[in-house]
């Protein structure tokens, strides 16, 4: 999968980092806190993105469901909902029981603000598996990586396995570090296939 990542050298975000630092222990406020966030990713050289760009970047089906999604790396299965106005997008795992409304991140959905073409008079949804992230990028503990999140190209809003997933984290707002990529393998990919099934 390919996606834009924000340009961002790491000795700059190195010298932004210690700038924006200094200024937090002077004044606090959410701006200087999320570029810090996103500097001191930077500095680490993970790559930054856009969710927004992403999900924009990879288009839409002719049903106006996206061609990317994210969920939460300890998710099985999840759903997105398309909201008729056009303006978003809200992906939720198995474990959600009320529609998130305010947070763009919360425990078990993701809300993305994409412009999108309005999809009628009803709103569209579908659902898919959830790629497994490979034992060689979790988290050491386990319980981490219910913070962490994984991006993919749907091939299908069906259970059809991806193919190259990323595993994020989030940063603040619409900024996400990119901590692995890889492709799973026919192996992986039929056993997730065996997961969707009765």
């Amino acid at each position: 999968m390919h996606f834009a990542t924000l340009d961002v050298d790491t000795e700059q975000a190195k010298a932004r980092l210690a700038e924006y630092t200094a200024a937090l222990r002077d004044e606090r406020n959410v701006e200087d806190e999320a570029i810090a966030a996103a500097y001191r990713a930077a500095a680490r050289g993970l790559p930054i993105i856009s969710l927004s760009a992403a999900i924009a970047g990879g288009g839409f089906f002719d049903n106006g469901l996206p061609r990317i999604a994210v969920a939460r790396a300890d998710a099985t299965q999840f759903r997105v909902e398309r909201w008729w106005s056009g303006h978003g997008l809200t992906f939720t795992d198995e474990r959600a029981t009320l529609r998130p409304v305010t947070a763009l991140v919360g425990a078990h959905h993701v809300r993305v603000r994409v412009e999108m073409e309005p999809p009628g008079h009803r709103d569209r949804a579908g659902t898919t598996v959830v790629p497994p992230v490979p034992p060689r990028f979790r988290p050491r503990r386990p319980a981490r990586l219910a913070g962490l999140h994984v991006l993919w190209e749907v091939e299908r809003w069906d259970p059809t396995p991806p193919v190259d997933p990323a595993l994020l984290r989030h940063i603040r707002g619409d900024l996400w570090a990119v901590l692995a990529t890889w492709d799973l393998t026919d192996i992986e990919r039929h056993v997730l296939a065996q997961r969707a099934q009765p």
